[in-house]
């Protein structure tokens, strides 16, 4: 096995996971399994899963230990690489701050089955086929909901969304085609997280049924369909006209209904 050299030696198994590990990072390791069972559920909602989602994730020190273990080159900076061609989800400890391993497994976990079920692939330097708002508020739907201190963490987004709509300030998709973490300003990148996973909740939960299948459907079969097409081939409105409803949205929604 190629993680043989990494030393890890150890590794927890439930449901379709399998976490793999130092015997010093023990707890860290049950804080990824963990936050997987306690994700099953809803991410099997979000993507439409009959059977349990399926990944072996790898708690690495850094990329050059992920790169052992995939084979492949990984980008420098990266907290999570993704390997959609054999299930594998490594997570690079010298890169995690500010979110639990465990939460970062269940975002890889969210990319795997998104990108696997999409066909997604790179288009232009760091810019994906999918509007990365699209990809990353999947991806959150079920990291958020295992998130530590949970309701107080979305009752804080949802205020910083109403804030920014206030002021004028919200971020527009077209501002989040390219991929969020490339945003410079914390703030900003943090307004566009919480935006991502509330623009996806409304549109999954408000306006259309099913939506996830339909858009891996279309989007894996048909190569070159544009996600903007897809998109409004599935809801029968354009993105653009969907964020005029989400800015309807925040604006007079309270935060309960917004998080239910």
């Amino acid at each position: 096995m190629a993680n043989s050299s990494l030393n890890l030696s150890q590794k927890f198994e439930l449901r379709g996971y399998t976490v793999y590990f130092d015997i010093n990072d023990s707890i860290i390791a049950e804080n990824i399994i963990d936050c997987l069972d306690r994700a099953s559920s809803r991410f099997k909602w979000v993507f439409g899963l009959n059977e349990e989602p399926k990944a072996a994730f790898f708690l690495l020190n850094d990329i050059t230990d992920a790169e052992t273990v995939c084979g492949l080159h990984v980008k420098a900076g990266k907290a999570i690489h993704v390997d959609v061609a054999s299930d594998r989800i490594c997570l690079m400890q010298n890169n995690i701050s500010g979110s639990s391993a465990g939460e970062l497994a269940v975002r890889g976990l969210g990319y795997l089955y998104f990108d696997k079920n999409v066909g997604e692939r790179e288009i232009r330097m760091r810019q994906m086929r999918t509007p990365s708002w699209l990809r990353e508020g999947m991806a959150l739907q079920s990291e958020y909901f295992v998130h530590q201190d949970q309701l107080d963490f979305l009752q804080k987004g949802w205020d910083l969304l109403q804030e920014a709509k206030k002021n004028n300030q919200l971020i527009k998709p077209a501002m989040m085609l390219k991929d969020i973490n490339l945003i410079p300003e914390p703030q900003r990148k943090r307004l566009a997280f919480f935006e991502a996973y509330y623009m996806v909740k409304m549109l999954t939960t408000n306006n259309c049924d099913g939506f996830f299948a339909k858009y891996s459907t279309l989007m894996k079969a048909l190569e070159d369909m544009e996600a903007e097409i897809c998109f409004r081939q599935i809801t029968s409105f354009d993105i653009e006209r969907f964020y005029a409803m989400f800015e309807k949205w925040v604006e007079p929604a309270n935060a309960w209904t917004a998080m239910e």
